[in-house]
């Protein structure tokens, strides 16, 4: 009795693990609608780094909804990496010793979090105050946010590639999930070029290959991969539950 208890608890847990990534994406889904709700292309508009001295323009105008959006986006990665408990794991034991893969992935992963955190730090630091003075270092730290975050998303192309190549030669998950990991890890390679580019489609605040390209890819495969994940468990703990006994008939039968 007591071991069918500690397994029932262990599924719940595995489950539980699996289904992070999927909530993780709903609370990265309501920060992108909140910061949709800042009208960017409105007046004044979000600045890319180019005219990052426009920052505390648009940021004082909208403090509560960019807090709220900074507050989602940090609880979406805390979920994430709550999700790799469960994922990494699993790639290790398909892949064996010595798992270079899953190495790789689980150093993407904590250095992505961890520069993607520190740029959102940043941006909550702009949001303390709309003093003149605070206003006098909102764009440097404007420009350092939105460059953390991007060198966060180029060391996420790490975990992704891991994951792609774990998935296609050990089959740790479906197959489409390993090509899908490859795109999205090609798409964060191009976080790299964003120092480079202040302004156009590589620019690290706004850019649309600098910085929605590989995010929006990168959270629709934390989607799928953990909805994929969150089903076979579900699947498995229902195959490995014993069948219920049917109920002894009464010899005298029904009247």
């Amino acid at each position: 009795m007591g071991s069918q208890h500690q397994d029932a608890k262990g599924e719940h847990w595995e489950q539980m693990g699996a289904a992070s990534g999927l909530l993780a994406t709903v609370l990265f889904v309501i920060a992108f609608i909140i910061f949709l709700s800042t009208d960017p292309a409105g007046t004044p508009s979000l600045p890319n780094i180019d005219n990052a001295q426009l920052a505390p323009d648009y940021l004082s105008l909208h403090v509560n909804p960019i807090r709220l959006e900074i507050l989602f986006n940090i609880l979406g990665l805390g979920l994430f990496l709550w999700f790799l408990g469960t994922l990494l794991p699993r790639l290790r034991a398909a892949e064996g010793d010595p798992a270079r893969g899953s190495t790789v992935a689980s150093l993407g992963a904590v250095v992505g979090s961890t520069l993607v955190i520190g740029g959102l730090a940043l941006s909550a630091a702009n949001m303390l105050s709309t003093s003149p003075a605070q206003a006098s270092v909102v764009p440097a730290f404007y420009a350092a946010s939105a460059l953390l975050v991007a060198f966060g998303g180029a060391a996420f192309s790490l975990f992704f590639i891991g994951v792609g190549k774990v998935i296609m030669h050990d089959r740790a998950l479906g197959k489409w999930l390993g090509v899908l990991a490859y795109v999205v890890g090609g798409l964060c390679l191009f976080a790299f070029l964003t120092p480079f580019f202040p302004k156009d489609i590589f620019n690290a605040a706004t850019g649309a290959l600098g910085l929605w390209a590989w995010f929006a890819g990168a959270v629709i495969w934390l989607f799928l991969c953990s909805g994929a994940m969150t089903l076979e468990e579900i699947r498995q703990a229902r195959a490995a539950r014993p069948a219920t006994p049917a109920e002894p008939v009464s010899e005298g039968g029904a009247s």
